[in-house]
């Protein structure tokens, strides 16, 4: 088993290329549409503040309140129509490398194609953009700048930015194509609401993404279902940078009113000033309330009126996650309201801090007996003791048993099925793809299978995908990855045997 070392830095450069079969586009999530629950992404420049004179006045003559003038602007965020997008029709070659195959989705700030790479060929989606986006020097130069900052962003469980171009006068970016479904879809297909481990596996991976965007300063700033994609195997995705900021260095920032308001930030819905430090914990809030909805199974403040909402959200406190669903363990409420806290200074720092909290509560819980049975393959003893003894802590109860080697652990397969296998990719013999294989032939080998690697890259996850292994782990990883994967590989997969 050799070690992963950290990949240079190879962020690609930037041109100002012609859209229409010039120079293709600067190389620099795939998006669904934005169905949101309840209400769409809203964006306004220049929001309302609770500072801001009154501009208006009531039919008395009397000056209208803050409070009214907030209303009113969010209001007319809500209504204010975007320029339409002038969409290139399938077969067009846009940039003189893209192939338009067809739309995916749209949403508030634009249109989301499907395209092929005719260069590298492989599929990607593309972006583009409401023509406003580039009305004037400014918004181009802010909005290139931010790409090229997004661009820097590699992360497993975060859609990547390849390039950013221009097609009649509205910009557009190409991004990562992940197939998969947005988190609300896939919930949604699952009755409502996420068994426990399968909800903290969503939830660790979407964390370990905000927290990859937050290391590259930037924050999202429109966290939320429809922008976490969950693709084969619970591989989560967060997508969707449309309005993502760089973080800026000052004293102050003024916030503007952009995002979705079923998961707005306090601080954001009221238009405050922050201090830029605190401006990854929008984010953290807006993880909260996924967090909320997938362990509740619902929102913790839902309304009819979208300013009622953003309202409850400024200064309603949530009820705890366990007072609604009363099967949900009381040790998740702490972390979840803590995400929630109304003053982004009380809040929790982090994703990564949020991510803790709640492995720290599942940890909690009293161990549970289980007839599972987990097979470790690995070559290094160390790595192989490594992951014996965390998923010892996994699964509380199962049986771990351990192969030095490919081949001695298919011979442990035909003799007794496990619940669960994780193999490393890079052993000799029979390998971590050819194990796979060799295992999907098997009557009993239909149990889940992760693949670590420290070497491999998405064209192994695409030859393991095809195969059937159910998830790729690259090293190195921490416990806590292997441990809520593990649970919810191992739990959807005892919920699938259960039913009819």
């Amino acid at each position: 088993m050799r070690t992963m070392a950290d990949a240079a830095d190879g962020s690609p450069g930037f041109s100002s290329g012609s859209a229409n079969g010039g120079d293709p586009p600067a190389p620099l999530a795939p998006d669904a549409a934005d169905t949101l629950q309840g209400v769409d992404t809203v964006v306004r420049d220049r929001p309302p503040t609770r500072a801001e004179p009154p501009a208006e006045r009531n039919g008395d003559g009397s000056t209208l309140s803050d409070e009214d003038l907030w209303r009113a602007a969010a209001r007319s965020s809500l209504h204010e129509g975007g320029s339409p997008v002038q969409v290139p029709p399938e077969g067009t070659l846009l940039g003189g490398v893209y192939r338009i195959v067809g739309r995916l989705g749209e949403g508030a700030m634009g249109v989301i194609l499907l395209a092929r790479d005719e260069q590298l060929q492989r599929d990607v989606a593309i972006k583009l953009l409401r023509p406003e986006q580039l009305d004037n020097a400014q918004m181009q130069a802010r909005l290139l700048a931010e790409a090229r900052a997004m661009a820097r962003v590699h992360h497993p469980n975060v859609v990547e930015i390849y390039a950013f171009g221009e097609y009649e006068n509205a910009p557009y970016f190409v991004m990562q194509y992940v197939p998969g479904v947005t988190l609300d879809t896939h919930v949604h297909s699952k009755g409502g609401r996420l068994g426990l481990d399968e909800a903290l596996s969503v939830l660790d991976q979407a964390c370990l993404g905000v927290a990859a965007i937050h290391a590259s300063g930037i924050a999202h700033r429109d966290v939320k279902p429809s922008n976490i994609l969950v693709g084969q195997a619970l591989r989560v995705v967060v997508a969707d940078l449309g309005l993502a900021k760089r973080i800026p260095r000052g004293d102050r920032v003024e916030l503007a009113f952009s995002g979705t308001p079923a998961y707005l930030a306090p601080e954001v819905a009221l238009g405050r000033q922050l201090d830029p430090a605190l401006l990854p914990r929008i984010d953290v809030y807006a993880l909260g309330v996924v967090a909320y909805y997938l362990l509740a199974g619902r929102l913790p403040f839902q309304s009819t009126s979208t300013v009622d909402l953003v309202m409850q959200h400024a200064y309603q406190p949530p009820i705890p996650p366990s007072e609604i669903c009363p099967d949900l363990p009381p040790s998740f409420d702490a972390p979840v309201l803590a995400a929630l806290a109304k003053e982004p200074d009380q809040r929790t720092a982090s994703a990564e801090a949020l991510r803790e909290a709640l492995l720290d509560a599942r940890g909690a819980l009293p161990a549970y007996a289980r007839t599972t049975r987990v097979l470790v393959a690995d070559d290094s003893p160390s790595f192989r003791s490594f992951l014996a003894s965390v998923l010892a802590e996994a699964l509380p109860g199962a049986a771990i048993e351990t192969a030095p080697d490919g081949a001695a652990a298919l011979s442990a397969i035909e003799a007794n099925r496990p619940s669960l296998g994780v193999f490393d990719l890079d052993m000799p013999g029979l390998d971590g793809i050819a194990l796979t294989a060799a295992v999907r032939q098997l009557p009993q080998g239909d149990f889940p299978i992760i693949v670590a690697t420290g070497t491999g890259g998405a064209a192994d996850w695409q030859c393991l995908s095809r195969l059937g292994a159910s998830a790729f782990l690259v090293k190195p990883f921490d416990a806590g990855q292997l441990i809520t994967l593990a649970r919810a590989l191992v739990g959807v997969a005892e919920e699938q045997k259960r039913r009819p």
